[in-house]
């Protein structure tokens, strides 16, 4: 006890060595087996730990990969819909060049019409003064021939 006086408060070590040695092998002994215990606890809970996180991953892996087949799916679309903008803004250009010359288009065609029409009236004409030499033709009496027997007619006819 003097050195307590003397030294102050012992540490752990010094007051451990003068412990009865069963009691310092009871301790340990049921020591032991709870850190053990501790240990394989710890231990099962970290593999738990790691296996959720590789569930996880797997399905992180999984959203990605869907999210992926999604994304170039939306660019084949974005693609696609890119395409047909272009191809509508090209004949929207097309259509409004189309309707500026439309008016030449048009007077090209009443030019034609015209044309047609004038043909059409020509035609028309000459058909009218045709049915007229018609009507002419049936108006008069018709000739008809002379089929007595006359000198001539029988000198061509050998009678004579």
């Amino acid at each position: 006890m003097g050195a307590i006086g003397v030294a102050g408060d012992p540490g752990f070590w010094d007051v451990a060595w003068n412990w009865p040695l069963p009691f310092v092998i009871a301790v340990a002994t049921l020591a032991m087996p709870i850190v053990g215990a501790m240990w394989l606890i710890w231990h099962l809970i970290y593999k738990q730990q790691i296996a959720l996180l590789k569930d996880r991953v797997g399905f992180a892996e999984d959203r990605l990969a869907d999210a992926k087949g999604k994304i170039a799916k939306a660019e084949e679309e974005k693609t696609a819909v890119h395409t047909t903008v272009k191809e509508l803004i090209a004949e929207i250009e097309k259509l409004k060049k189309r309707k500026a010359g439309l008016p030449r288009e048009l007077q090209s065609v009443v030019d034609r019409l015209a044309n047609t029409s004038a043909t059409a009236s020509n035609q028309v004409s000459k058909l009218t003064e045709a049915q007229e030499a018609v009507a002419v033709a049936v108006s008069k009496p018709p000739i008809v021939p002379d089929l007595r027997a006359t000198r001539t007619t029988r000198r061509i006819f050998g009678r004579e």
